[in-house]
C-alpha cells in the first residue's frame, strides 16, 4: 500500500508547479526548499549522537498513564515518504532525536551468518547499490553497501545498513525503539540484542504474533511490549493473555478502525499506536499539519509516521 502512496505522489508533485513541489517537503538535497532539520545534527560530520531534544520525559514512553500526544518515527525518521534521513540508518535515528520524536521503529532482519540488520525489505536493492535477498549475504556483505541517499541534504556518505544492536546503541538514553519482530523468527537474537546493549528501558518489543511474544517474555521478563490489534475480540484476548504483564502501547493494525477502537483501548487504560502514512500523503503535498487533527481527533496517543517533522509541528512541539 505504502508502494502506490509513494507512486501517486511521485506523480502528483511530478505533474505539479515548483511551489507544490516545495510544499511537499523536498529536504534541498537537489534543490527545491531548505532541509526539515540541519543534517549537521545528524548527518557524517556529527561527532557524537545529539541530545534529546524533545521536554516530553521518557518515563511517558512505557507509562500507560501518560496523557501527552507522542511521535513514531516509522523505520527511523521517516520511510518512503520520509524527507530527513535514509530509512533504517543510525542517521535517521540521530534525526529523530534531534527532531524531538519520542519513539524510532525499527525492522531487524536476519543475514545469512545469523546478525540482526535494520532493513525493511527482504531485499537490499531498494535502498543501497546492492541486489539480492538479505538472508542469503553475510553481515559483512551486506554492511560493505552504500545506503541511497540521493535525495536527502547533508554528507550521508559514511551511512551504512546497521545491525539492531548498533540502533539500540545510538538510541540508549535517547528515544525510545519499538522493535519490530515480525521481520525474522529468532527471537532469542532480538531479545539478546537488547539484553547485551543494555537497553531494557529503552526497546519495546512490537509484534502481532502472542507467540513471540511469549517467547521474548520466557528470556526476558522485564521487557517492554506492544500488541497490534484488529478488532475488539483481538484486544480483549490479548489483554487477557498478557494480564500479568500489560503492553505499554496497543498498535491498531490491519485496518481496524480508530473510531471503533481508540475508545475500547482507553477503557482498557491502555493507549493506542496508529499509522499515519495515508495522511502523510495528503500533508506532504500542501506541507499543511493540520491534516493530522483527523488522527488525533479519534484519541490516538501515539501517531507512527513518516513526517515526523509535520505531526510534531501539529501537537506544538
Amino acid at each position: 500500500m505504502i508502494r502506490a502512496l509513494v507512486a501517486a505522489l511521485a506523480f502528483i508533485v511530478g505533474c505539479g508547479s515548483s511551489e507544490s513541489a516545495t510544499a511537499s517537503g523536498g529536504t534541498g538535497g537537489s534543490g527545491g526548499a531548505p532541509p526539515v532539520l540541519d543534517p549537521a545534527l545528524f548527518d557524517c560530520s556529527v561527532a557524537a549522537t545529539p541530545e534529546r531534544a524533545t521536554e516530553v520525559p521518557p518515563s511517558c514512553a512505557l507509562d500507560a498513564a501518560c496523557t501527552t500526544k507522542l511521535v513514531s518515527g516509522h523505520r527511523g525518521v521517516g520511510g518512503e515518504l520520509g524527507v530527513i534521513a535514509p530509512e533504517d540508518t543510525l542517521a535517521a535515528v540521530r534525526a529523530a532525536i534531534a527532531l524531538g520524536v519520542d519513539f524510532v521503529e525499527t525492522d531487524p532482519r536476519p543475514t545469512k551468518d545469523g546478525a540482526l540488520v535494520n532493513m525493511h525489505d527482504p531485499e537490499v536493492d531498494r535502498t543501497t547499490d546492492g541486489t539480492g535477498a538479505v538472508d542469503t549475504m553475510t553481515l559483512a556483505e551486506v554492511q560493505a553497501l552504500h545506503i541511497d541517499a540521493a535525495k536527502y541534504a547533508g554528507d550521508l556518505s559514511c551511512e551504512r545498513v546497521p545491525t539492531l544492536a548498533e540502533v539500540l546503541a545510538e538510541a540508549k538514553g535517547k528515544v525510545h525503539v519499538l522493535v519490530d519482530a515480525n521481520k525474522t523468527d529468532r527471537v532469542d537474537l532480538l531479545v539478546g540484542a537488547v539484553q547485551d546493549t543494555g537497553t531494557l528501558d529503552w526497546a519495546i518489543f512490537d509484534t502481532d504474533s502472542v507467540e513471540k511474544i511469549d517467547q521474548a517474555l520466557a528470556l526476558e521478563p522485564g521487557l517492554a511490549i506492544q500488541i497490534r490489534v484488529a478488532d475488539p475480540a483481538e484486544l480483549d484476548a490479548e489483554l487477557q493473555h498478557f494480564a500479568t504483564h500489560p503492553p505499554v502501547l496497543v498498535e491498531l493494525h490491519d485496518g481496524a478502525s480508530a473510531a471503533q477502537m481508540v475508545p475500547l483501548v482507553h477503557a482498557a487504560k491502555k493507549r493506542a499506536l496508529n499509522d499515519t502514512f495515508v495522511v502523510d500523503v495528503a500533508a506532504g503535498l500542501d506541507g499543511d499539519e493540520q491534516h493530522y487533527a483527523e488522527i488525533f481527533d479519534t484519541g490516538v496517543d501515539v501517531a507512527q509516521t513518516d513526517r515526523p517533522d509535520l505531526v510534531l509541528r501539529y501537537l506544538g512541539r
